[in-house]
């Protein structure tokens, strides 16, 4: 189990370059978040609990949010697929959600919905995605409350301007960088710049 092109015995090059070029942290900044990080951890690995524990202490992230934003990345941690999360994937999502940029953020949030990392939003993942929005909108989440799909008709369109019902990730991150509005219903990081 676990990540098997890594190691959680010390931060890896590829995570130290992806997170100094994505959040201008230093190596050494990099190298203590991740002795911080690889203490609480369990030979390497953290659950849900741990993630949660960390988010409370080292994060400004709303308290009452916590639980709900590691539920939603909890897939986008494990980057390996592996059924863990070891520190160093755990380190990538956790910095790039509170010390990244809000591209980094809305590339994280993208990464939610996209559950089949195929790059695109689409079929399933759309109906999954409209429902959890019409949900934070006050509906039912069913797709039955003809209010809050007509709110997410024109949420939609804003994401795919041609007919075959597919959001690409770069409109997707382009569309939330400019709609302010968006980006609060749909990525929980918003306001943590």
């Amino acid at each position: 189990m676990g990540n098997k092109n890594s190691s959680s015995e010390k931060l890896l090059d590829e995570t130290k370059n992806l997170l100094m070029q994505k959040t201008g942290m230093s190596k050494y900044e990099l190298d203590l978040w991740y002795k911080t990080i690889l203490e609480r951890s369990t030979k390497g690995k953290l659950s849900k609990k741990q993630m949660i524990s960390i988010y409370k202490d080292l994060s400004d992230l709303d308290a009452t949010r916590i639980s709900k934003i590691v539920d939603s990345l909890e897939k986008v941690f494990d980057e390996d697929h592996s059924g863990t999360v070891d520190v160093n994937e755990f380190l990538r999502g956790f910095i790039l959600t509170t010390k990244g940029d809000l591209e980094s953020k809305i590339e994280y949030t993208f990464r939610i919905y996209d559950e089949n990392d195929d790059n695109q939003i689409s079929g399933d993942e759309i109906k999954r995605m409209a429902n959890a929005i019409t949900r934070m909108l006050g509906g039912d989440g069913t797709g039955n409350d003809q209010e809050c799909f007509a709110i997410m008709y024109q949420f939609l369109r804003q994401f795919t301007s041609s007919e075959n019902g597919v959001i690409y990730k770069h409109d997707f991150i382009k569309t939330v960088m400019q709609n302010k509005q968006l980006l609060a219903i749909l990525s929980p990081f918003y306001g943590n710049d």
